[in-house]
């Protein structure tokens, strides 16, 4: 025994003078051993280090500030004791991430799970990011995704809005410019797809903030929107801001038309300093030509308008959503996932998306649960995706000449038996698989005479 601790001793100090940066965190991903390369490399010392947990993400929190200590966590394969070379990341002064090659050693038992790892950082330099591929591997997602956060985060102040799209980065450029600015904006867009977190993205661009009040539209009348309003003003003038403070009208274009009328006048008054940020399912322009909208107010909150489009017209930034998604559910401390199959990835692009991004940080949620493994494949994807990509992979095969509503009907009849299929005759599961009620689902299969 005697011996034994004092080859452990000999390790130790031989690790503590190592001239490449040497770090080990235990199975709990915890940093347990720094030595000084890796405080010189990381610029912490190693007290800040020590005790430290590490999760598998970006390196970025929720609210867009940087916590460096994520960027050296390795992926959850090391932690299965996998030997494997990584990349890790640490921010320099200048607030850049810089990416050195480390080799991942397992420390521990794996045949109890009971697995810690030894990084040993080599002294290269930076390494580029990939570029992007068709089927990027989970290693490349993660290193694009620090790349997209630190140009949305820190280069313009941005929150949650992820993507490489032109689409997409024209919402950020919008963001920039309404978020430098005083002018009222709407956000536009379809359920899901972000237009609240857009909206307080335009406002927390500042660096110092003014109060922001959030206003549910379909539940206010023009009492109701009367005195809240007033409230909120009255309890502003009693701060100091430099900034006016702002309202986010959520969902305005279901305003009631006596509310809208109590708006538009409070909007009026000359001396009412508060910004409006809004959102909305359509243009309120468009809305007010159809007599849908109250004119003059559709004009009043439409100053900067910014068009948000459904994830199904920007299916390329879909990979890097789904490992943001991915990386967040890491960052809550639980089970660590590095990210997706080849395969889960082609099923995740085919897939049409009618809930925006809402859909898919709940589809990547759950994935993340139910996988056995730190890669999400195929099968830990819900159903809903799986039966699609199926229905694609065998589309049902007709003559040139085809009758629309008995085409319809085959294809109605051929899913509701492969739901059936599916689910083992479970009529419930197979009901929720396609979509339908179960009364409705029980209604159709009587009609195609389907045991």
């Amino acid at each position: 025994m005697t011996r034994t601790r004092a080859h452990i001793a000999g390790l130790s100090r031989l690790l503590a003078s190592a001239p490449q940066p040497v770090y080990a965190l235990d199975a709990e991903r915890t940093v347990v051993f720094a030595n000084a390369a890796c405080e010189a490399w990381t610029g912490r010392a190693a007290d800040a280090l020590l005790g430290r947990r590490c999760d598998y993400q970006a390196g970025y929190r929720s609210d867009g500030t940087v916590d460096p200590v994520h960027g050296l966590c390795p992926p959850p394969e090391a932690f299965r004791g996998q030997p494997r070379v990584i990349e890790v990341a640490v921010r320099d002064v200048a607030g850049t991430w810089q990416t050195r090659s480390a080799d991942c050693l397992p420390l521990g038992d794996d045949a109890t799970g009971d697995v810690g790892v030894l990084v040993i950082v080599q002294p290269s330099a930076a390494v580029a990011l990939p570029p992007a591929a068709t089927d990027p591997a989970p290693a490349e997602l993660h290193q694009r995704l620090r790349s997209v956060l630190q140009a949305s985060f820190e280069r313009l102040g941005l929150t949650q809005i992820v993507g490489a799209s032109p689409a997409i980065a024209r919402v950020r450029q919008l963001v920039q410019v309404a978020g430098a600015v005083d002018a009222r904006v709407l956000v536009v867009g379809p359920p899901g797809s972000g237009r609240e977190t857009i909206a307080r993205a335009v406002h927390y661009r500042r660096t110092a903030p003014s109060p922001l009040a959030p206003l549910a539209c379909q539940l206010l009348d023009a009492e109701l929107l009367e005195s809240t309003i007033t409230s909120f003003v009255a309890s502003c003038a009693e701060l100091q801001i430099e900034r006016p403070a702002a309202l986010l009208l959520l969902e305005v274009d279901q305003l009631s038309l006596d509310a809208q009328h109590a708006l538009a006048g409070i909007l009026s008054i000359s001396e009412f300093n508060v910004r409006t940020l809004a959102t909305s399912r359509q243009s309120l322009v468009e809305l007010a030509a159809k007599d849908r909208f109250r004119q003059d107010l559709a004009f009043a909150l439409s100053t900067l308008v910014i068009h948000v489009p459904p994830l199904s017209e920007r299916i390329a930034d879909v990979p890097l959503l789904a490992q943001f998604f991915l990386e967040r559910f890491n960052a809550a401390g639980g089970k660590q996932r590095s990210g997706f199959s080849a395969d889960a990835l082609d099923q995740l692009v085919a897939y049409p998306w009618p809930e925006n991004g809402d859909e898919l940080a709940d589809f990547i949620q759950r994935a993340c649960e139910r996988a056995l493994g730190p890669v999400i494949q195929p099968g830990d994807l819900p159903d809903r995706i799986r039966a699609t990509a199926a229905a694609d992979a065998h589309p049902p095969r007709v003559d040139d000449t085809i009758v629309l509503p008995e085409f319809l009907a085959e294809i109605e009849k051929e899913l509701l038996q492969r739901a059936l299929r599916k689910t083992k005759g479970n009529k419930a599961k197979a009901a929720r698989l396609v979509g339908l009620p179960r009364p409705r689902f029980l209604r159709r299969l009587q009609h195609f005479g389907i045991e």
